[in-house]
Order: structure tokens, then sequence, then C-alpha cells
């Protein structure tokens, strides 16, 4: 290797240091998990008690299982609701962001059935979800 060679390779490791060492520190951006949602503010609710604890779940982003039976619910999010990956676990997020619930949290609701048979699928009402102990 030549001198030039030899001083040029030192100028671009030393360029990539000085470029690594000034750029911002990397940021963690939340991914989002798709959801079913009312497509606009409910104006009235069902009044049935709806219990279940959230889990993930392949097709639906997120799932209610039963308690004692385990079986799976496609839940309908009020409008505005969405899901987001939180750590290890997925954040259920209300109309303004703030964290509603997680997987693994045992939920009620104020809501109803409103799937056919063989699609069990249940309307969950705003500002009526809420963490519930196990």
């Amino acid at each position: 290797m030549g001198m030039k060679t030899i001083r040029t390779a030192a100028s671009a490791v030393a360029l990539g240091l000085v470029l690594s060492a000034c750029s911002p520190a990397a940021t963690t951006q939340i991914q989002g998990v798709t959801i079913r949602t009312e497509q606009a503010p409910a104006e009235a609710c069902m009044e049935a008690l709806i219990t279940g604890m959230l889990v993930p779940h392949p097709q639906w982003g997120l799932a209610l299982q039963v308690p004692g039976t385990g079986e799976l619910y496609q839940p309908l999010f009020p409008f505005g609701y969405r899901a987001a990956i939180d750590g290890d676990r997925i954040a259920l997020l209300d109309e303004n962001g703030l964290v509603v619930a997680h997987t693994g949290d045992l939920i009620e609701s104020s809501g109803g059935s409103i799937g056919a048979e063989g699609n069990p699928m249940v309307a969950l009402c705003d500002d009526t979800i809420k963490v519930v102990p196990a």
C-alpha cells in the first residue's frame, strides 16, 4: 500500500468516527398493531358486562379471552382507539393516546355481542374499558 492509500483509508475511518459521534442517539419507534375499531364515535352503547383477558392475536391484533373457558372473541374497540407494541406487550391506547390496558390484563367493559355464529365479536364501549383484578 502506498502512503496516499493509507492516508485516504485513515481519513475515511476518522470521518466515520466523527460522523457517528455527532449523530443523534437512535430512537425506538413504537410499532403499531392493527385492531378493529368503530368507524365513528358511537351514539349509544349496549349495557352487557364484558370481561376477558386482553391477548395478542395473529389476525385480529388483540383478542379477548374468556376466563375459565379460554374462548376467544374479536373485540370491536371504540372509535379512535389503537394498539402499539410497548416493550414485550401490546398496549391498548384510547383516543387521546393514553394506555388503557396491556396484553395479559383482565379487562371489563360495557358492550355486547355483535358477531354472527362462527365469528364471535364483541363491541366495547368508550370510557368503560378498565383493568380489573384477576
